[in-house]
């Protein structure tokens, strides 16, 4: 019988029908939302507007919005308006007409509306005038004008005064002999000319070769390339400035107030990625044991490194600064004697003019706050077996089943559970007993039969104490989330008891999976220890300097610089070896290069053969570096969301897949039986493991039919299916995961989606608190036969080895 015979029959048998096919979907995205940047709108002022007038009967509109633009390069190539009335489908407007400000879009509404959004972007997103969605308020008004600067987040309400005047705006060291300079307008010949470079204090200038515009992708301004006519010294880099020298006076021309605002600071940028500043075999952060504490930090850029030590972890007292050490390739080092176990530190980084005092991002415990690293012997932070509990070994990939949880959620609720453990890592380990003799906690893992749980972020992130997060909001990377300790304001209570809990999972058999967001971090700029550390390093920025946004959150982890993907390659070494992690689920994989994902899966599986790894192919807005296909041949699975689609439909709205739909042909042609639907066609695509599709190997699909993101598997069959019953309602869902079940792959179940769990339709609830997200284990008793229905489908997959091919080879004989 043909595999995918194999998977219908199965599906069938169990669920007892297939019925009808539903509607083909598109594909849905992440929906991690970080927060939005505040917007003003400016009152009005006695300026009075100089755009013409416009008349809603001529667009045959009963109101219109018009939205001015003025760019400070009076570039407006690409540039567009995307608007949409609040809670309606945007639209693109194009800038058709200009006036004296600048060019205008008109948005012609046949319907009036309150209030209208809007975002200024270039092309299709790729780049937009700042980063938070803009909003106005219609009212009743017919005409309603806003104008707008870039760069400028005000919406004006009359025309604001446009400001021409030249200024640099950025430099950067992009090679030893290279700064690329932005200004707010192009430099004029004269201007080219009297462009200065100086290093160091007394400001001694270095002779410049060349002074070129360039038009570059990505600069909200202009741009210039200057060519130095010397390399700069190691100890240089972070000393330059330019400046353009004043003008000569002169008897020819009548004097002009010098309107050109200038001097910026050169800030080392592509140049650090010369192998003199590369320290790829650097042992970073702070070891410590009773009897010494050696602290290095990777700082190229600072001119003096100081370790500030506090005595109480949480107390702002600290000893006298102690000073580092530079050695080679940019790497600080100082040795303090005698025992530091659990005193707080930090660095303060002089660089640039500035002296911030930031946490070690290499840190292994941190201050609640994540203001304060800790020094930590992790050797004395070990709980009883943990040396001696042996690890869960997968013999091959498509042998994992794995189930996703939030720490929190997880035993939020769980009555069977102590109060005081409810929603940590401690919780997360508990086993419990139900009303109805059924387990919880753990218990209901071992019951279900699943192999690993995948957690949701548990690296430290920002976020207040006890306030809920999903966790995407990482801060240090190598620092457990301290409110999932039972005291989180004890340091090292996170550290003992997330190492606890993976250690009873791993008694249990179940392995864990870490969820990684190594693609942003939960600050950037002037309050993030990173660019503390190394300003402009650890974040990819546009040409000019600006933040780039490909993760959605404000900032974009830079892996294709060797320093940061070290960062990265010890932070996966780091839990792979000092927690007993059993694999990796990156967020966003899609963003990160094609380079740093063979190196994350070479290394991990050196040190684990039989670590799980795998990731999300698609970004947060940017652009796709590792998209689907691109793990091809790579011990490295990616989320099928085509197979997804088949089976559900679209994510969070009422369109139905093959499990889930209210009736009809779901797309089939009525008039003859050669074509199926496309959610069938997605099916017999997606159970062979895509081999047909994007993958080389059934192991690199990761199948599934709902996760934490969008709608939950219940409320969506709720959303689709509004008026089916619970008897069909509970039908489509077991068709849901039994498709995923036994399927080619490695299959992923939506914690909770087996006990019935709702999040009352709540399809993004990152921070939605317990009443949303917890796992409501007194209604898990009504859904009893869904929950023994999936550990029955996962018995047959562990005992049938047809369901759980690893090639392709076998698939297709």
């Amino acid at each position: 019988m043909h595999v995918f015979q194999t998977v219908i029959v199965a599906v069938a048998l169990i669920a007892g029908s297939l019925c009808s096919v539903g509607h083909f979907a598109s594909i849905g995205a992440t929906a991690e939302i970080c927060a939005a940047l505040p917007v003003t709108i400016a009152p009005p002022t006695t300026a009075a507007p100089n755009s013409r007038a416009f008349d809603p009967a001529t667009f045959g509109a009963k109101q219109l919005l018009v939205v001015h633009y003025a760019r400070t390069d009076q570039n407006y190539n690409g540039w567009n308006v995307w608007a949409w009335v609040v809670d309606q489908t945007g639209q693109q407007l194009e800038f058709k007409g200009a006036d004296d400000y600048g060019p205008y879009a008109v948005m012609p509404l046949r319907v009036a509306a309150p209030r209208v959004g809007f975002i200024v972007r270039r092309g299709e997103w790729e780049a937009k005038d700042i980063d938070a969605d803009r909003f106005v308020d219609l009212n009743d008004r017919r005409v309603t004008e806003v104008w707008l600067r870039s760069g400028d987040a005000v919406v004006h309400t009359t025309p604001p005064v446009i400001d021409r005047t030249l200024r640099l705006t950025a430099a950067f060291l992009d090679a030893r002999n290279i700064i690329m300079l932005a200004s707010t307008t192009p430099l004029d010949a004269a201007q080219q000319k009297r462009l200065v470079v100086s290093s160091g204090a007394g400001g001694k200038p270095i002779n410049v070769l060349s002074v070129k515009p360039v038009t570059v992708s990505g600069a909200e301004g202009s741009m210039t390339r200057v060519e130095l006519a010397r390399s700069v010294k190691d100890d240089e880099i972070s000393s330059l400035s330019v400046d353009i020298a004043p003008r000569m006076p002169s008897t020819a021309a009548p004097k002009s107030s010098n309107t050109e605002r200038a001097t910026v600071r050169v800030f080392a940028r592509g140049v650090l990625e010369d192998p003199a500043f590369i320290a790829v075999d650097a042992e970073l952060g702070a070891r410590c044991t009773p009897e010494r504490t050696v602290f290095r930090t990777w700082s190229p850029v600072s001119t003096k490194v100081e370790l500030l030590i506090n005595d109480k972890a949480q107390q702002p007292e600290t000893r006298a600064p102690i000073q580092l050490t530079r050695g080679a390739h940019g790497v600080w080092e100082a040795t303090v004697t005698g025992d530091l176990h659990g005193k707080g530190y930090s660095y303060r980084f002089t660089h640039y003019g500035d002296s911030p005092i930031v946490p070690d991002i290499h840190a292994f415990a941190a201050t609640a706050d994540s203001t304060r690293s800790v020094i930590v012997d992790l050797d004395r932070l070990k709980p009883a077996n943990w040396d001696s509990t042996p690890l869960p070994v997968m013999a091959r990939a498509t042998d994992e089943v794995l189930y996703e949880i939030h720490v929190r959620d997880f035993s939020i609720a769980d009555q069977t559970c102590p109060p005081e453990i409810r929603g940590t890592y401690r919780g997360l380990a508990h086993g419990g007993t139900a009303r109805d003799g059924r387990g919880t906690g753990i218990n209901h893992l071992k019951d279900l039969g699943i192999t690993a749980v995948h957690l949701m972020p548990v690296q430290d992130f920002s976020a207040a104490p006890n306030a809920y997060n999903w966790g995407y909001w990482t801060a240090l990377f190598n620092v457990p989330e301290s409110n999932y300790a039972s005291d989180h304001a004890d340091p090292l209570a996170a550290i003992r008891e997330f190492r606890t809990a993976i250690e009873q999972l791993h008694a249990a058999h179940v392995r864990v999976i870490m969820d990684v967001a190594y693609n942003h971090t939960s600050s950037s700029g002037a309050t993030s220890p990173f660019d503390g550390t190394v300003p402009y390093w650890f974040f990819r920025t546009t040409p000019d300097g600006r933040y780039s946004n490909d993760a959605g959150c404000g900032n974009s982890v830079a892996d294709e610089r060797p320093m940061v993907r070290k960062y990265i390659m010890d932070s996966l070494a780091f839990w792979t070896t000092q927690y007993k992690v059993d694999g990796f689920r990156f967020d966003l994989l899609g963003t990160h290069t094609p380079e740093t994902a063979r190196a994350a899966c070479a290394l991990v599986k050196r040190l684990r053969p039989d670590a799980t790894l795998y990731g999300e192919p698609w970004t947060g807005g940017g652009p796709i570096r590792f998209g689907k296909g691109a793990q091809k041949g790579l011990p490295l699975g990616v989320f099928n969301d085509n197979l997804r689609t088949a089976i559900r439909g679209d994510t969070d709205g009422a369109v139905g897949g093959f499990a889930i739909r209210v009736g009809g042909n779901g797309g089939t042609n009525a008039n003859t039986n050669a074509t199926i639907s496309p959610s069938a066609n997605g099916i017999r695509v997606g159970a062979v493991g895509a081999i047909d599709d994007f993958t080389q190997a059934p192991t690199e699909s990761i199948n599934y039919a709902s996760a934490h993101d969008n709608l939950s598997l219940v409320d969506k069959i709720a959303k689709t299916a509004p008026d089916a019953d619970t008897a069909t309602r509970r039908a489509m869902q077991k068709l849901a995961i039994g498709i995923v079940l036994v399927s080619q792959g490695v299959p992923f179940i939506e914690g909770g989606s087996e006990i019935c769990r709702t999040k009352q339709g709540n399809h993004n609830s990152y921070e939605a608190g317990d009443a949303i997200n917890q796992f409501d284990w007194v209604a898990a008793e009504k859904c009893r036969d869904v929950s023994d229905w999936v550990a029955g489908m996962i018995a047959i997959r562990a005992a049938h080895p047809v369901f759980r091919m690893d090639n392709a080879a076998d698939i297709r004989a």
